[in-house]
């Protein structure tokens, strides 16, 4: 652990506050912020050692580059150390105790006020003024007790200033994130460990220099995620070419560099550093402040009127952690796959709540079938079942839902925890409307995988979700409809679940075992396999009767024989370290590349071989050669005897590819 000094534009509770405690912050470090005027001040502040690193911003999904910046990292001997990305959710912030009727002025910096005008439309009683600094006119209003005046600033400011949020999100593109560089007068050394650099060059003004200079990263498989020309100061109509690229072996960067520096007149590495984390980016906090006796409403920045909130609004903590380390801590959802009648609901409820397992029922009130004329559930009249079942046995409820109007319903009767079924997931409108719908809720929310093995179709729908404000996210791993016939109902499919923790390790990822198999004898395969995994926990379908239920009869299990289950499992202590997980993704691209390499040697082997026959052809020469053939395969297992292949190895594949040639040259 240690403690980070960090330099930022801005003052405590600005977004650059965020950027840095989120990156430096981590692992029982703490950060202390050196506020400055600039960002030259706060490159100023690095390099007199006044701060151990810096925090600084470098480009908007919105406004794009801040160039003055890129200026910066060309003035100053400073190295890039890593990167980190915030989305920039703006919050209106008042003195506790006053409603958005007795604002009367805003005051926030001009790019804020531009993005939440539509907004402000919406109150045309409130007079808008620009601020150089968000977070500084947050602390004013506190240190001055100034009322009727507002600041647009993040959650942070609200919580270091004790201000009262009266309006969340009130920025029109949600789309609105930036990227923070963080800096250092210390250097990262190349190593495994980092997959991305920053680097500025020149190249001479000849025809084609800039793309033959480019075309050396293509060659070595080097990703390019941003080009900038940057204007050199006191020389017109000269630029520096600002470049970030990534790598999946860090050998092809260093093949790279060599090749690229015969071509460039100038060469600077600004940082080596890790790629940050793109995805869902979960600064939203609730919108829903849970009380002892009530809910207080916080304004939905795109509605003027407020929904139908629940009646008492479960805290999420109750129910979710943010990683398991003891068996009691993973999440256990069960209950029947159907609500079928009231006195089913009621006893399966009592029965889950003895064993002692699970935290939260489910049951399915809205049942979208394959076909036509089976039980499709029914409907609002059994959301007070399950009300009496919550009030009863204090089960947190859990539903279905794939419209609007199943949100609303499910709302007015207290459930605790929607989820996205496998079906509605992969209809991005769909997901859409129920985003819109649970906008300004503190409802929980899962997402099933789709049906179809689409990674990006799962993570998109959480992205919906998100963007709608909702930040109490958990993905479920309920199996995909290959085609082929397995021994399950749904095929697994393990990479993708793994692949999702590679690409959102933040958010709860469980399994659903019921759906993958389709058979209760096969549960306790796949339900260890998932813990095997890292996996947070189970939504596992249980019934009184099981073999009498109306819909999914055979993968359900009465709830002692579900209890008998999970009791003979093996948990793990804790999830799979996330950077074993990245390791593992690292060394698999490592292995697609090499094998893509072998094939592409395989076809040049094979041109080669056509050519041969072509020869022989044209000077009636024998297609086999025995002694030639031999004297290579005797060559091939000394290599292979040198770097530890088997000769059995060597030579079924030396003798497959002979064949092959000899079959090609015959052609």
């Amino acid at each position: 652990m240690a403690t980070h000094k960090i330099a930022i534009q801005g003052v405590a509770g600005a977004f650059h506050d965020i950027a840095a405690r989120r990156y430096f912050g981590t692992g029982g470090n703490t950060v202390e912020i050196i506020e400055c005027e600039t960002f030259a001040d706060v490159c100023d502040a690095v390099m007199k050692n006044e701060a151990t690193e810096g925090m600084m911003a470098i480009e908007n999904t919105i406004a794009g580059s801040i160039l003055p910046n890129y200026a910066l990292l060309q003035a100053y001997n400073l190295s890039v150390i890593g990167e980190t990305y915030v989305r920039i959710q703006h919050n209106l912030l008042a003195l506790p105790g006053q409603k958005i009727q007795d604002i009367h002025t805003v005051q926030a910096h001009p790019m804020a006020l531009l993005q939440c005008r539509d907004f402000f439309l919406m109150y045309p009683h409130i007079r808008v003024e620009e601020a150089f600094d968000t977070a500084g006119i947050a602390r004013k209003i506190r240190q001055e007790n100034i009322k009727g005046v507002a600041a647009i600033a993040g959650y942070l400011a609200a919580e270091l200033y004790e201000l009262e949020t009266l309006a969340e999100g009130l920025e029109s593109n949600k789309q609105n994130f930036t990227r923070f560089l963080a800096i250092s007068r210390v250097a990262n050394h190349l190593s495994r460990e980092f997959d991305k650099t920053s680097l500025g060059f020149r190249v001479s003004h000849t025809s084609g220099s800039l793309s033959d200079a480019l075309a050396n990263f293509k060659r070595n498989r080097i990703n390019l995620t941003k080009i900038q020309s940057i204007p050199v100061i006191g020389v017109p109509y000269e630029y520096t070419i600002h470049v970030d690229m990534t790598w999946e072996d860090v050998t092809d960067f260093e093949q790279a560099i060599k090749e690229f520096r015969p071509d460039a007149l100038e060469l600077r590495i600004f940082g080596i550093y890790k790629e940050g984390e793109k995805n869902i980016d979960l600064t939203t906090k609730h919108h829903i402040t849970v009380g002892e006796d009530n809910a207080e409403e916080v304004i939905d920045a795109k509605k003027a009127e407020p929904k139908v909130m629940m009646e008492k609004v479960q805290p999420w903590q109750k129910w979710i952690q943010p990683a398991p380390t003891t068996k009691q801590e993973y999440l256990m959802i069960a209950g029947p796959c159907s609500a079928e009648t009231e006195e089913q609901v009621l006893e399966t409820a009592r029965r889950i709540k003895a064993t002692g397992k699970a935290s939260v029922y489910r049951a399915g009130v809205w049942k979208p079938r394959t076909r036509a004329g089976g039980f499709e559930g029914h409907g609002i009249k059994a959301l007070p079942w399950l009300q009496r079942a919550k009030e009863e046995t204090g089960l947190l409820m859990g539903v279905e839902v794939a419209t609007a109007q199943h949100v609303e319903d499910c709302l007015k009767y207290g459930i605790d925890v929607l989820w996205v079924g496998a079906r509605t997931t992969g209809n991005p409108f769909s997901v859409q409307e129920i985003a819109d719908a649970v906008r300004g809720t503190g409802v929980g929310m899962m997402v099933k995988n789709p049906i179809s093995p689409d990674l990006e179709l799962w993570i998109g729908a959480l992205e919906r979700l998100y963007l709608a404000g909702i930040s109490n996210l958990v993905a479920i791993h309920r199996g995909f409809s290959t085609g082929e016939k397995t021994a399950y109902r749904n095929s697994p499919n393990w990479s993708l679940p793994m692949q999702f923790r590679s690409r959102l390790p933040h958010i709860p990822l469980i399994n659903d075992p019921s759906h993958i198999t389709g058979k209760r004898a096969l549960l306790s395969e796949v339900a260890q396999k998932a813990l095997d995994l890292g996996m947070d926990g189970f939504i596992i379908e249980s019934h009184i009767d099981p073999d009498a239920a109306w819909t999914d009869a055979a993968q359900q299990l009465t709830p002692e024989d579900l209890r008998d289950m999970l009791d003979n499992l093996t948990w793990q202590p804790a999830r799979h370290n996330h950077d074993d997980v990245q390791k593992l993704d690292t060394l698999r691209s490592s292995i697609d590349r090499l094998d893509a390499e072998f094939v592409d040697l395989l076809a040049a082997r094979m041109n080669l071989v056509r050519e041969i026959g072509e020869y022989k052809r044209h000077n009636n020469i024998e297609i086999n050669q025995p002694a030639r053939w031999q004297d290579v395969m005797q060559k091939r297992l000394a290599q292979g005897g040198k770097l530890k292949l088997p000769d059995s190895f060597i030579q079924d594949i030396f003798n497959r590819i002979h064949t092959e040639s000899v079959d090609t040259q015959a052609k």
